[in-house]
């Protein structure tokens, strides 16, 4: 029977394999032109990796779940949709996707961040802008006959006040919060500018995920 230090070891080397293998199934084919149809291939090559990962562990259960979840999503290259992957049906407009409302949530931090170094709400939402005008993606159709700078104003005062119904958003805005207290004026810069890295980080995926 191995020792503890031994079943840690081949857990590290596992979780180590795991980490390498799905770099891998994301990285296969970087000159392919990226499609919604390229990227779900990848996703769907990576949880195959995470599913031999479980069942690698002893737990053949929780493997054939991820398993099941790959396939899934490689189905949909091919027209069919599993019923795990099928949208609700809502009476009302469907809700804007959580990935759009953390982007605005990262928007809203960098603005946060600006302010509390001292630059005034209207001076803070032009710089951003400027800096990183791919924000613009983020607004909706009723939004993009706004002025960027007003749109952004506007996410900050909906995220703040409880206003955006987006609970991903809402936890991302109150845990950057938390970590901007206390910051200096520089730190505070820098931490503006981590969050744009983000926002753009967003639009590049959402490019893809979009494109046809």
């Amino acid at each position: 029977m191995p020792s503890d230090d031994e079943a840690k070891f081949k857990l590290l080397v596992a979780a180590a394999n795991l980490y390498a293998s799905v770099s891998q199934a994301f990285e296969q084919e970087p000159d392919c032109a990226r499609t919604a149809g390229d990227e779900r291939e990848r996703y769907a090559a990576a949880l195959i990796k995470v599913a031999q990962f479980f069942s690698d562990q002893g737990s053949r259960r929780l493997g054939d779940r991820f398993f099941e979840l790959s396939s899934a999503v490689a189905e949909l290259n091919e027209g069919t949709i599993h019923p795990l992957l099928r949208p609700v049906r809502s009476p009302n407009r469907p809700a804007e996707p959580s990935q759009r409302w953390r982007a605005r949530a990262r928007v809203a931090l960098a603005l946060e961040a600006l302010i509390r170094s001292g630059l005034s709400p209207s001076y803070a939402a032009t710089r951003l802008v400027v800096k990183a005008p791919s924000i613009g993606k983020l607004a909706g159709p009723k939004a993009r006959t706004s002025p960027l700078k007003t749109t952004v104003l506007g996410w900050r005062k909906q995220l703040s006040t409880g206003r955006a119904k987006n609970f991903q958003a809402q936890e991302l805005l109150r845990e950057g919060l938390a970590k901007i207290q206390g910051l200096t004026k520089k730190e505070l810069t820098a931490f503006a500018t981590s969050q744009l890295k983000e926002v753009r980080a967003y639009s590049e995926l959402s490019t893809v995920l979009n494109a046809q």
